[in-house]
């Protein structure tokens, strides 16, 4: 078998679980098998690296936070190659960098280019285990890069595309559950649960696995397999494929969840598509994804514009409205939650909508802004009735 396993922070926070993974990292290469390890940061290295950048006071400087951010994965892999050799197994850690992984300029938010995998395949043809450091790349110049939050399953599933390797992504998690546990602590845990099904949750919030890592693994087909460290009964994790069993009996997959949401609006803009383009333009320009985007017509013949992203892109933008240079205020509110329904049977049974909406009325919850997509219901809530509106949801479509 050739596998790519992917270690998350709390997988590695401390030596002695760098230890016990190397131990099996050790087993399974003595198997015969080709193994290629991707490890994050050491438990909460990258939140104190930030904390150290913000007494310093510079932590716009997107270039230094991207190199002094890389330093965290670079100790874990050191340490776990040192790890792997002490049960006689060589083992060589690699950087981004190292490993060929060739971005985009985007600082803090880059995407991958390209893999160049003459090393690795060089290092797993002499018989090493490759220990890949997650989470970054450099661009063709040499500039160090980030790939964004959960960056380190996204090197994880673009190694194995590139290399035909099965993926198997280990967390402190048991897999993927119909909620989050934390929230509604009788939420299921699933088996099984398709790309497209994934990929929808982890757009709309489920922190279990980032989006592009679900996208590359359904582009190319990556076995894709979510599980708790250490834990070799794979029964007990949850397999993310092309296509489940028994689609039909489960209309509603799960419920994601995406706090700390910001509306911004514009109002009573001039139908021309000048501002909408300085705008967007604006947006691409900071290399930020919208989340939800809507316009609607005045009697005036004028619109009002209002999209949806996270407070922190949203100070991004607000930040860098003068560039504009135009009369129209971007008003900003915050306070909200989106909740969405995510199930490939939302398209094929009737009244998932109005069973979600008579819920959220039947226990007094105001919605606000409601989209749809073949496989998903969003809405935007008050963010002092998530834990109800999740609960009861829940229970409605037994979750």
């Amino acid at each position: 078998m050739n596998v790519v396993e992917k270690y998350g922070g709390t997988s590695v926070a401390t030596i002695d679980n760098i230890k016990k993974i190397a131990k099996h990292v050790a087993d399974v290469k003595k198997r015969g098998d080709n193994i290629i390890v991707v490890a994050s940061a050491m438990g909460k290295t990258t939140n104190k690296l930030i904390e150290m950048a913000k007494e310093i006071g510079n932590t716009k400087n997107s270039r230094e936070m991207d190199s002094l951010l890389s330093t965290g994965e670079q100790r874990t892999i050191t340490l776990l190659a040192m790890a792997i050799e002490t049960y006689g197994v060589k083992a060589i850690s690699l950087t981004g960098f190292q490993a060929g992984f060739v971005t985009s300029n985007h600082h803090a938010h880059a995407y991958i280019k390209d893999i160049n995998d003459r090393k690795i395949k060089k290092y797993i043809k002499e018989g090493y285990v490759v220990v890949v450091a997650g989470f970054q790349g450099a661009t063709e110049n040499g500039e160090i890069t980030t790939l964004g939050r959960g960056g380190s399953d996204t090197t994880a599933v673009a190694l194995a595309a590139k290399l035909h390797y099965d993926c198997y992504i280990y967390t402190d998690v048991n897999g993927v559950y119909t909620c989050d546990p934390r929230i509604y602590p009788k939420a299921k845990k699933l088996k099984e649960v398709t790309y497209m099904e994934m990929m929808q949750m982890a757009i709309l919030g489920s922190g279990v696995l980032e989006t592009r890592s679900v996208e590359l693994a359904s582009k190319y087909n990556v076995k894709l397999y979510l599980g708790r460290s250490l834990n070799e009964d794979f029964s007990k994790g949850t397999y993310i494929m092309k296509q489940t069993k028994n689609l039909e009996d489960m209309p509603i997959t799960g419920i994601s969840i995406k706090d700390d949401y910001a509306i911004l609006r514009v109002t009573n803009i001039k139908n021309d598509g000048i501002f909408l383009s300085k705008l967007f333009n604006l947006i691409a320009k900071l290399n930020i994804n919208l989340d939800t985007i809507s316009q609607q017509l005045n009697d005036d013949g004028t619109v009002n514009f209002t999209f949806y992203c996270n407070k922190a892109q949203s100070d991004e933008i607000l930040d860098n409205a003068k560039e504009l240079e135009c009369e129209y205020p971007i008003k900003r509110m915050l306070g909200f939650v989106k909740l969405s329904l995510v199930g490939v049977g939302i398209s094929t049974h009737s009244g998932i909508a109005a069973k979600v909406l008579n819920t959220l009325n039947m226990n007094n919850i105001r919605y606000y802004q409601i989209t749809s997509s073949e496989i998903s219901i969003s809405l935007t809530i008050d963010e002092a009735n998530k834990k109800v509106a999740v609960e009861k949801l829940c229970e409605v479509f037994d979750l």
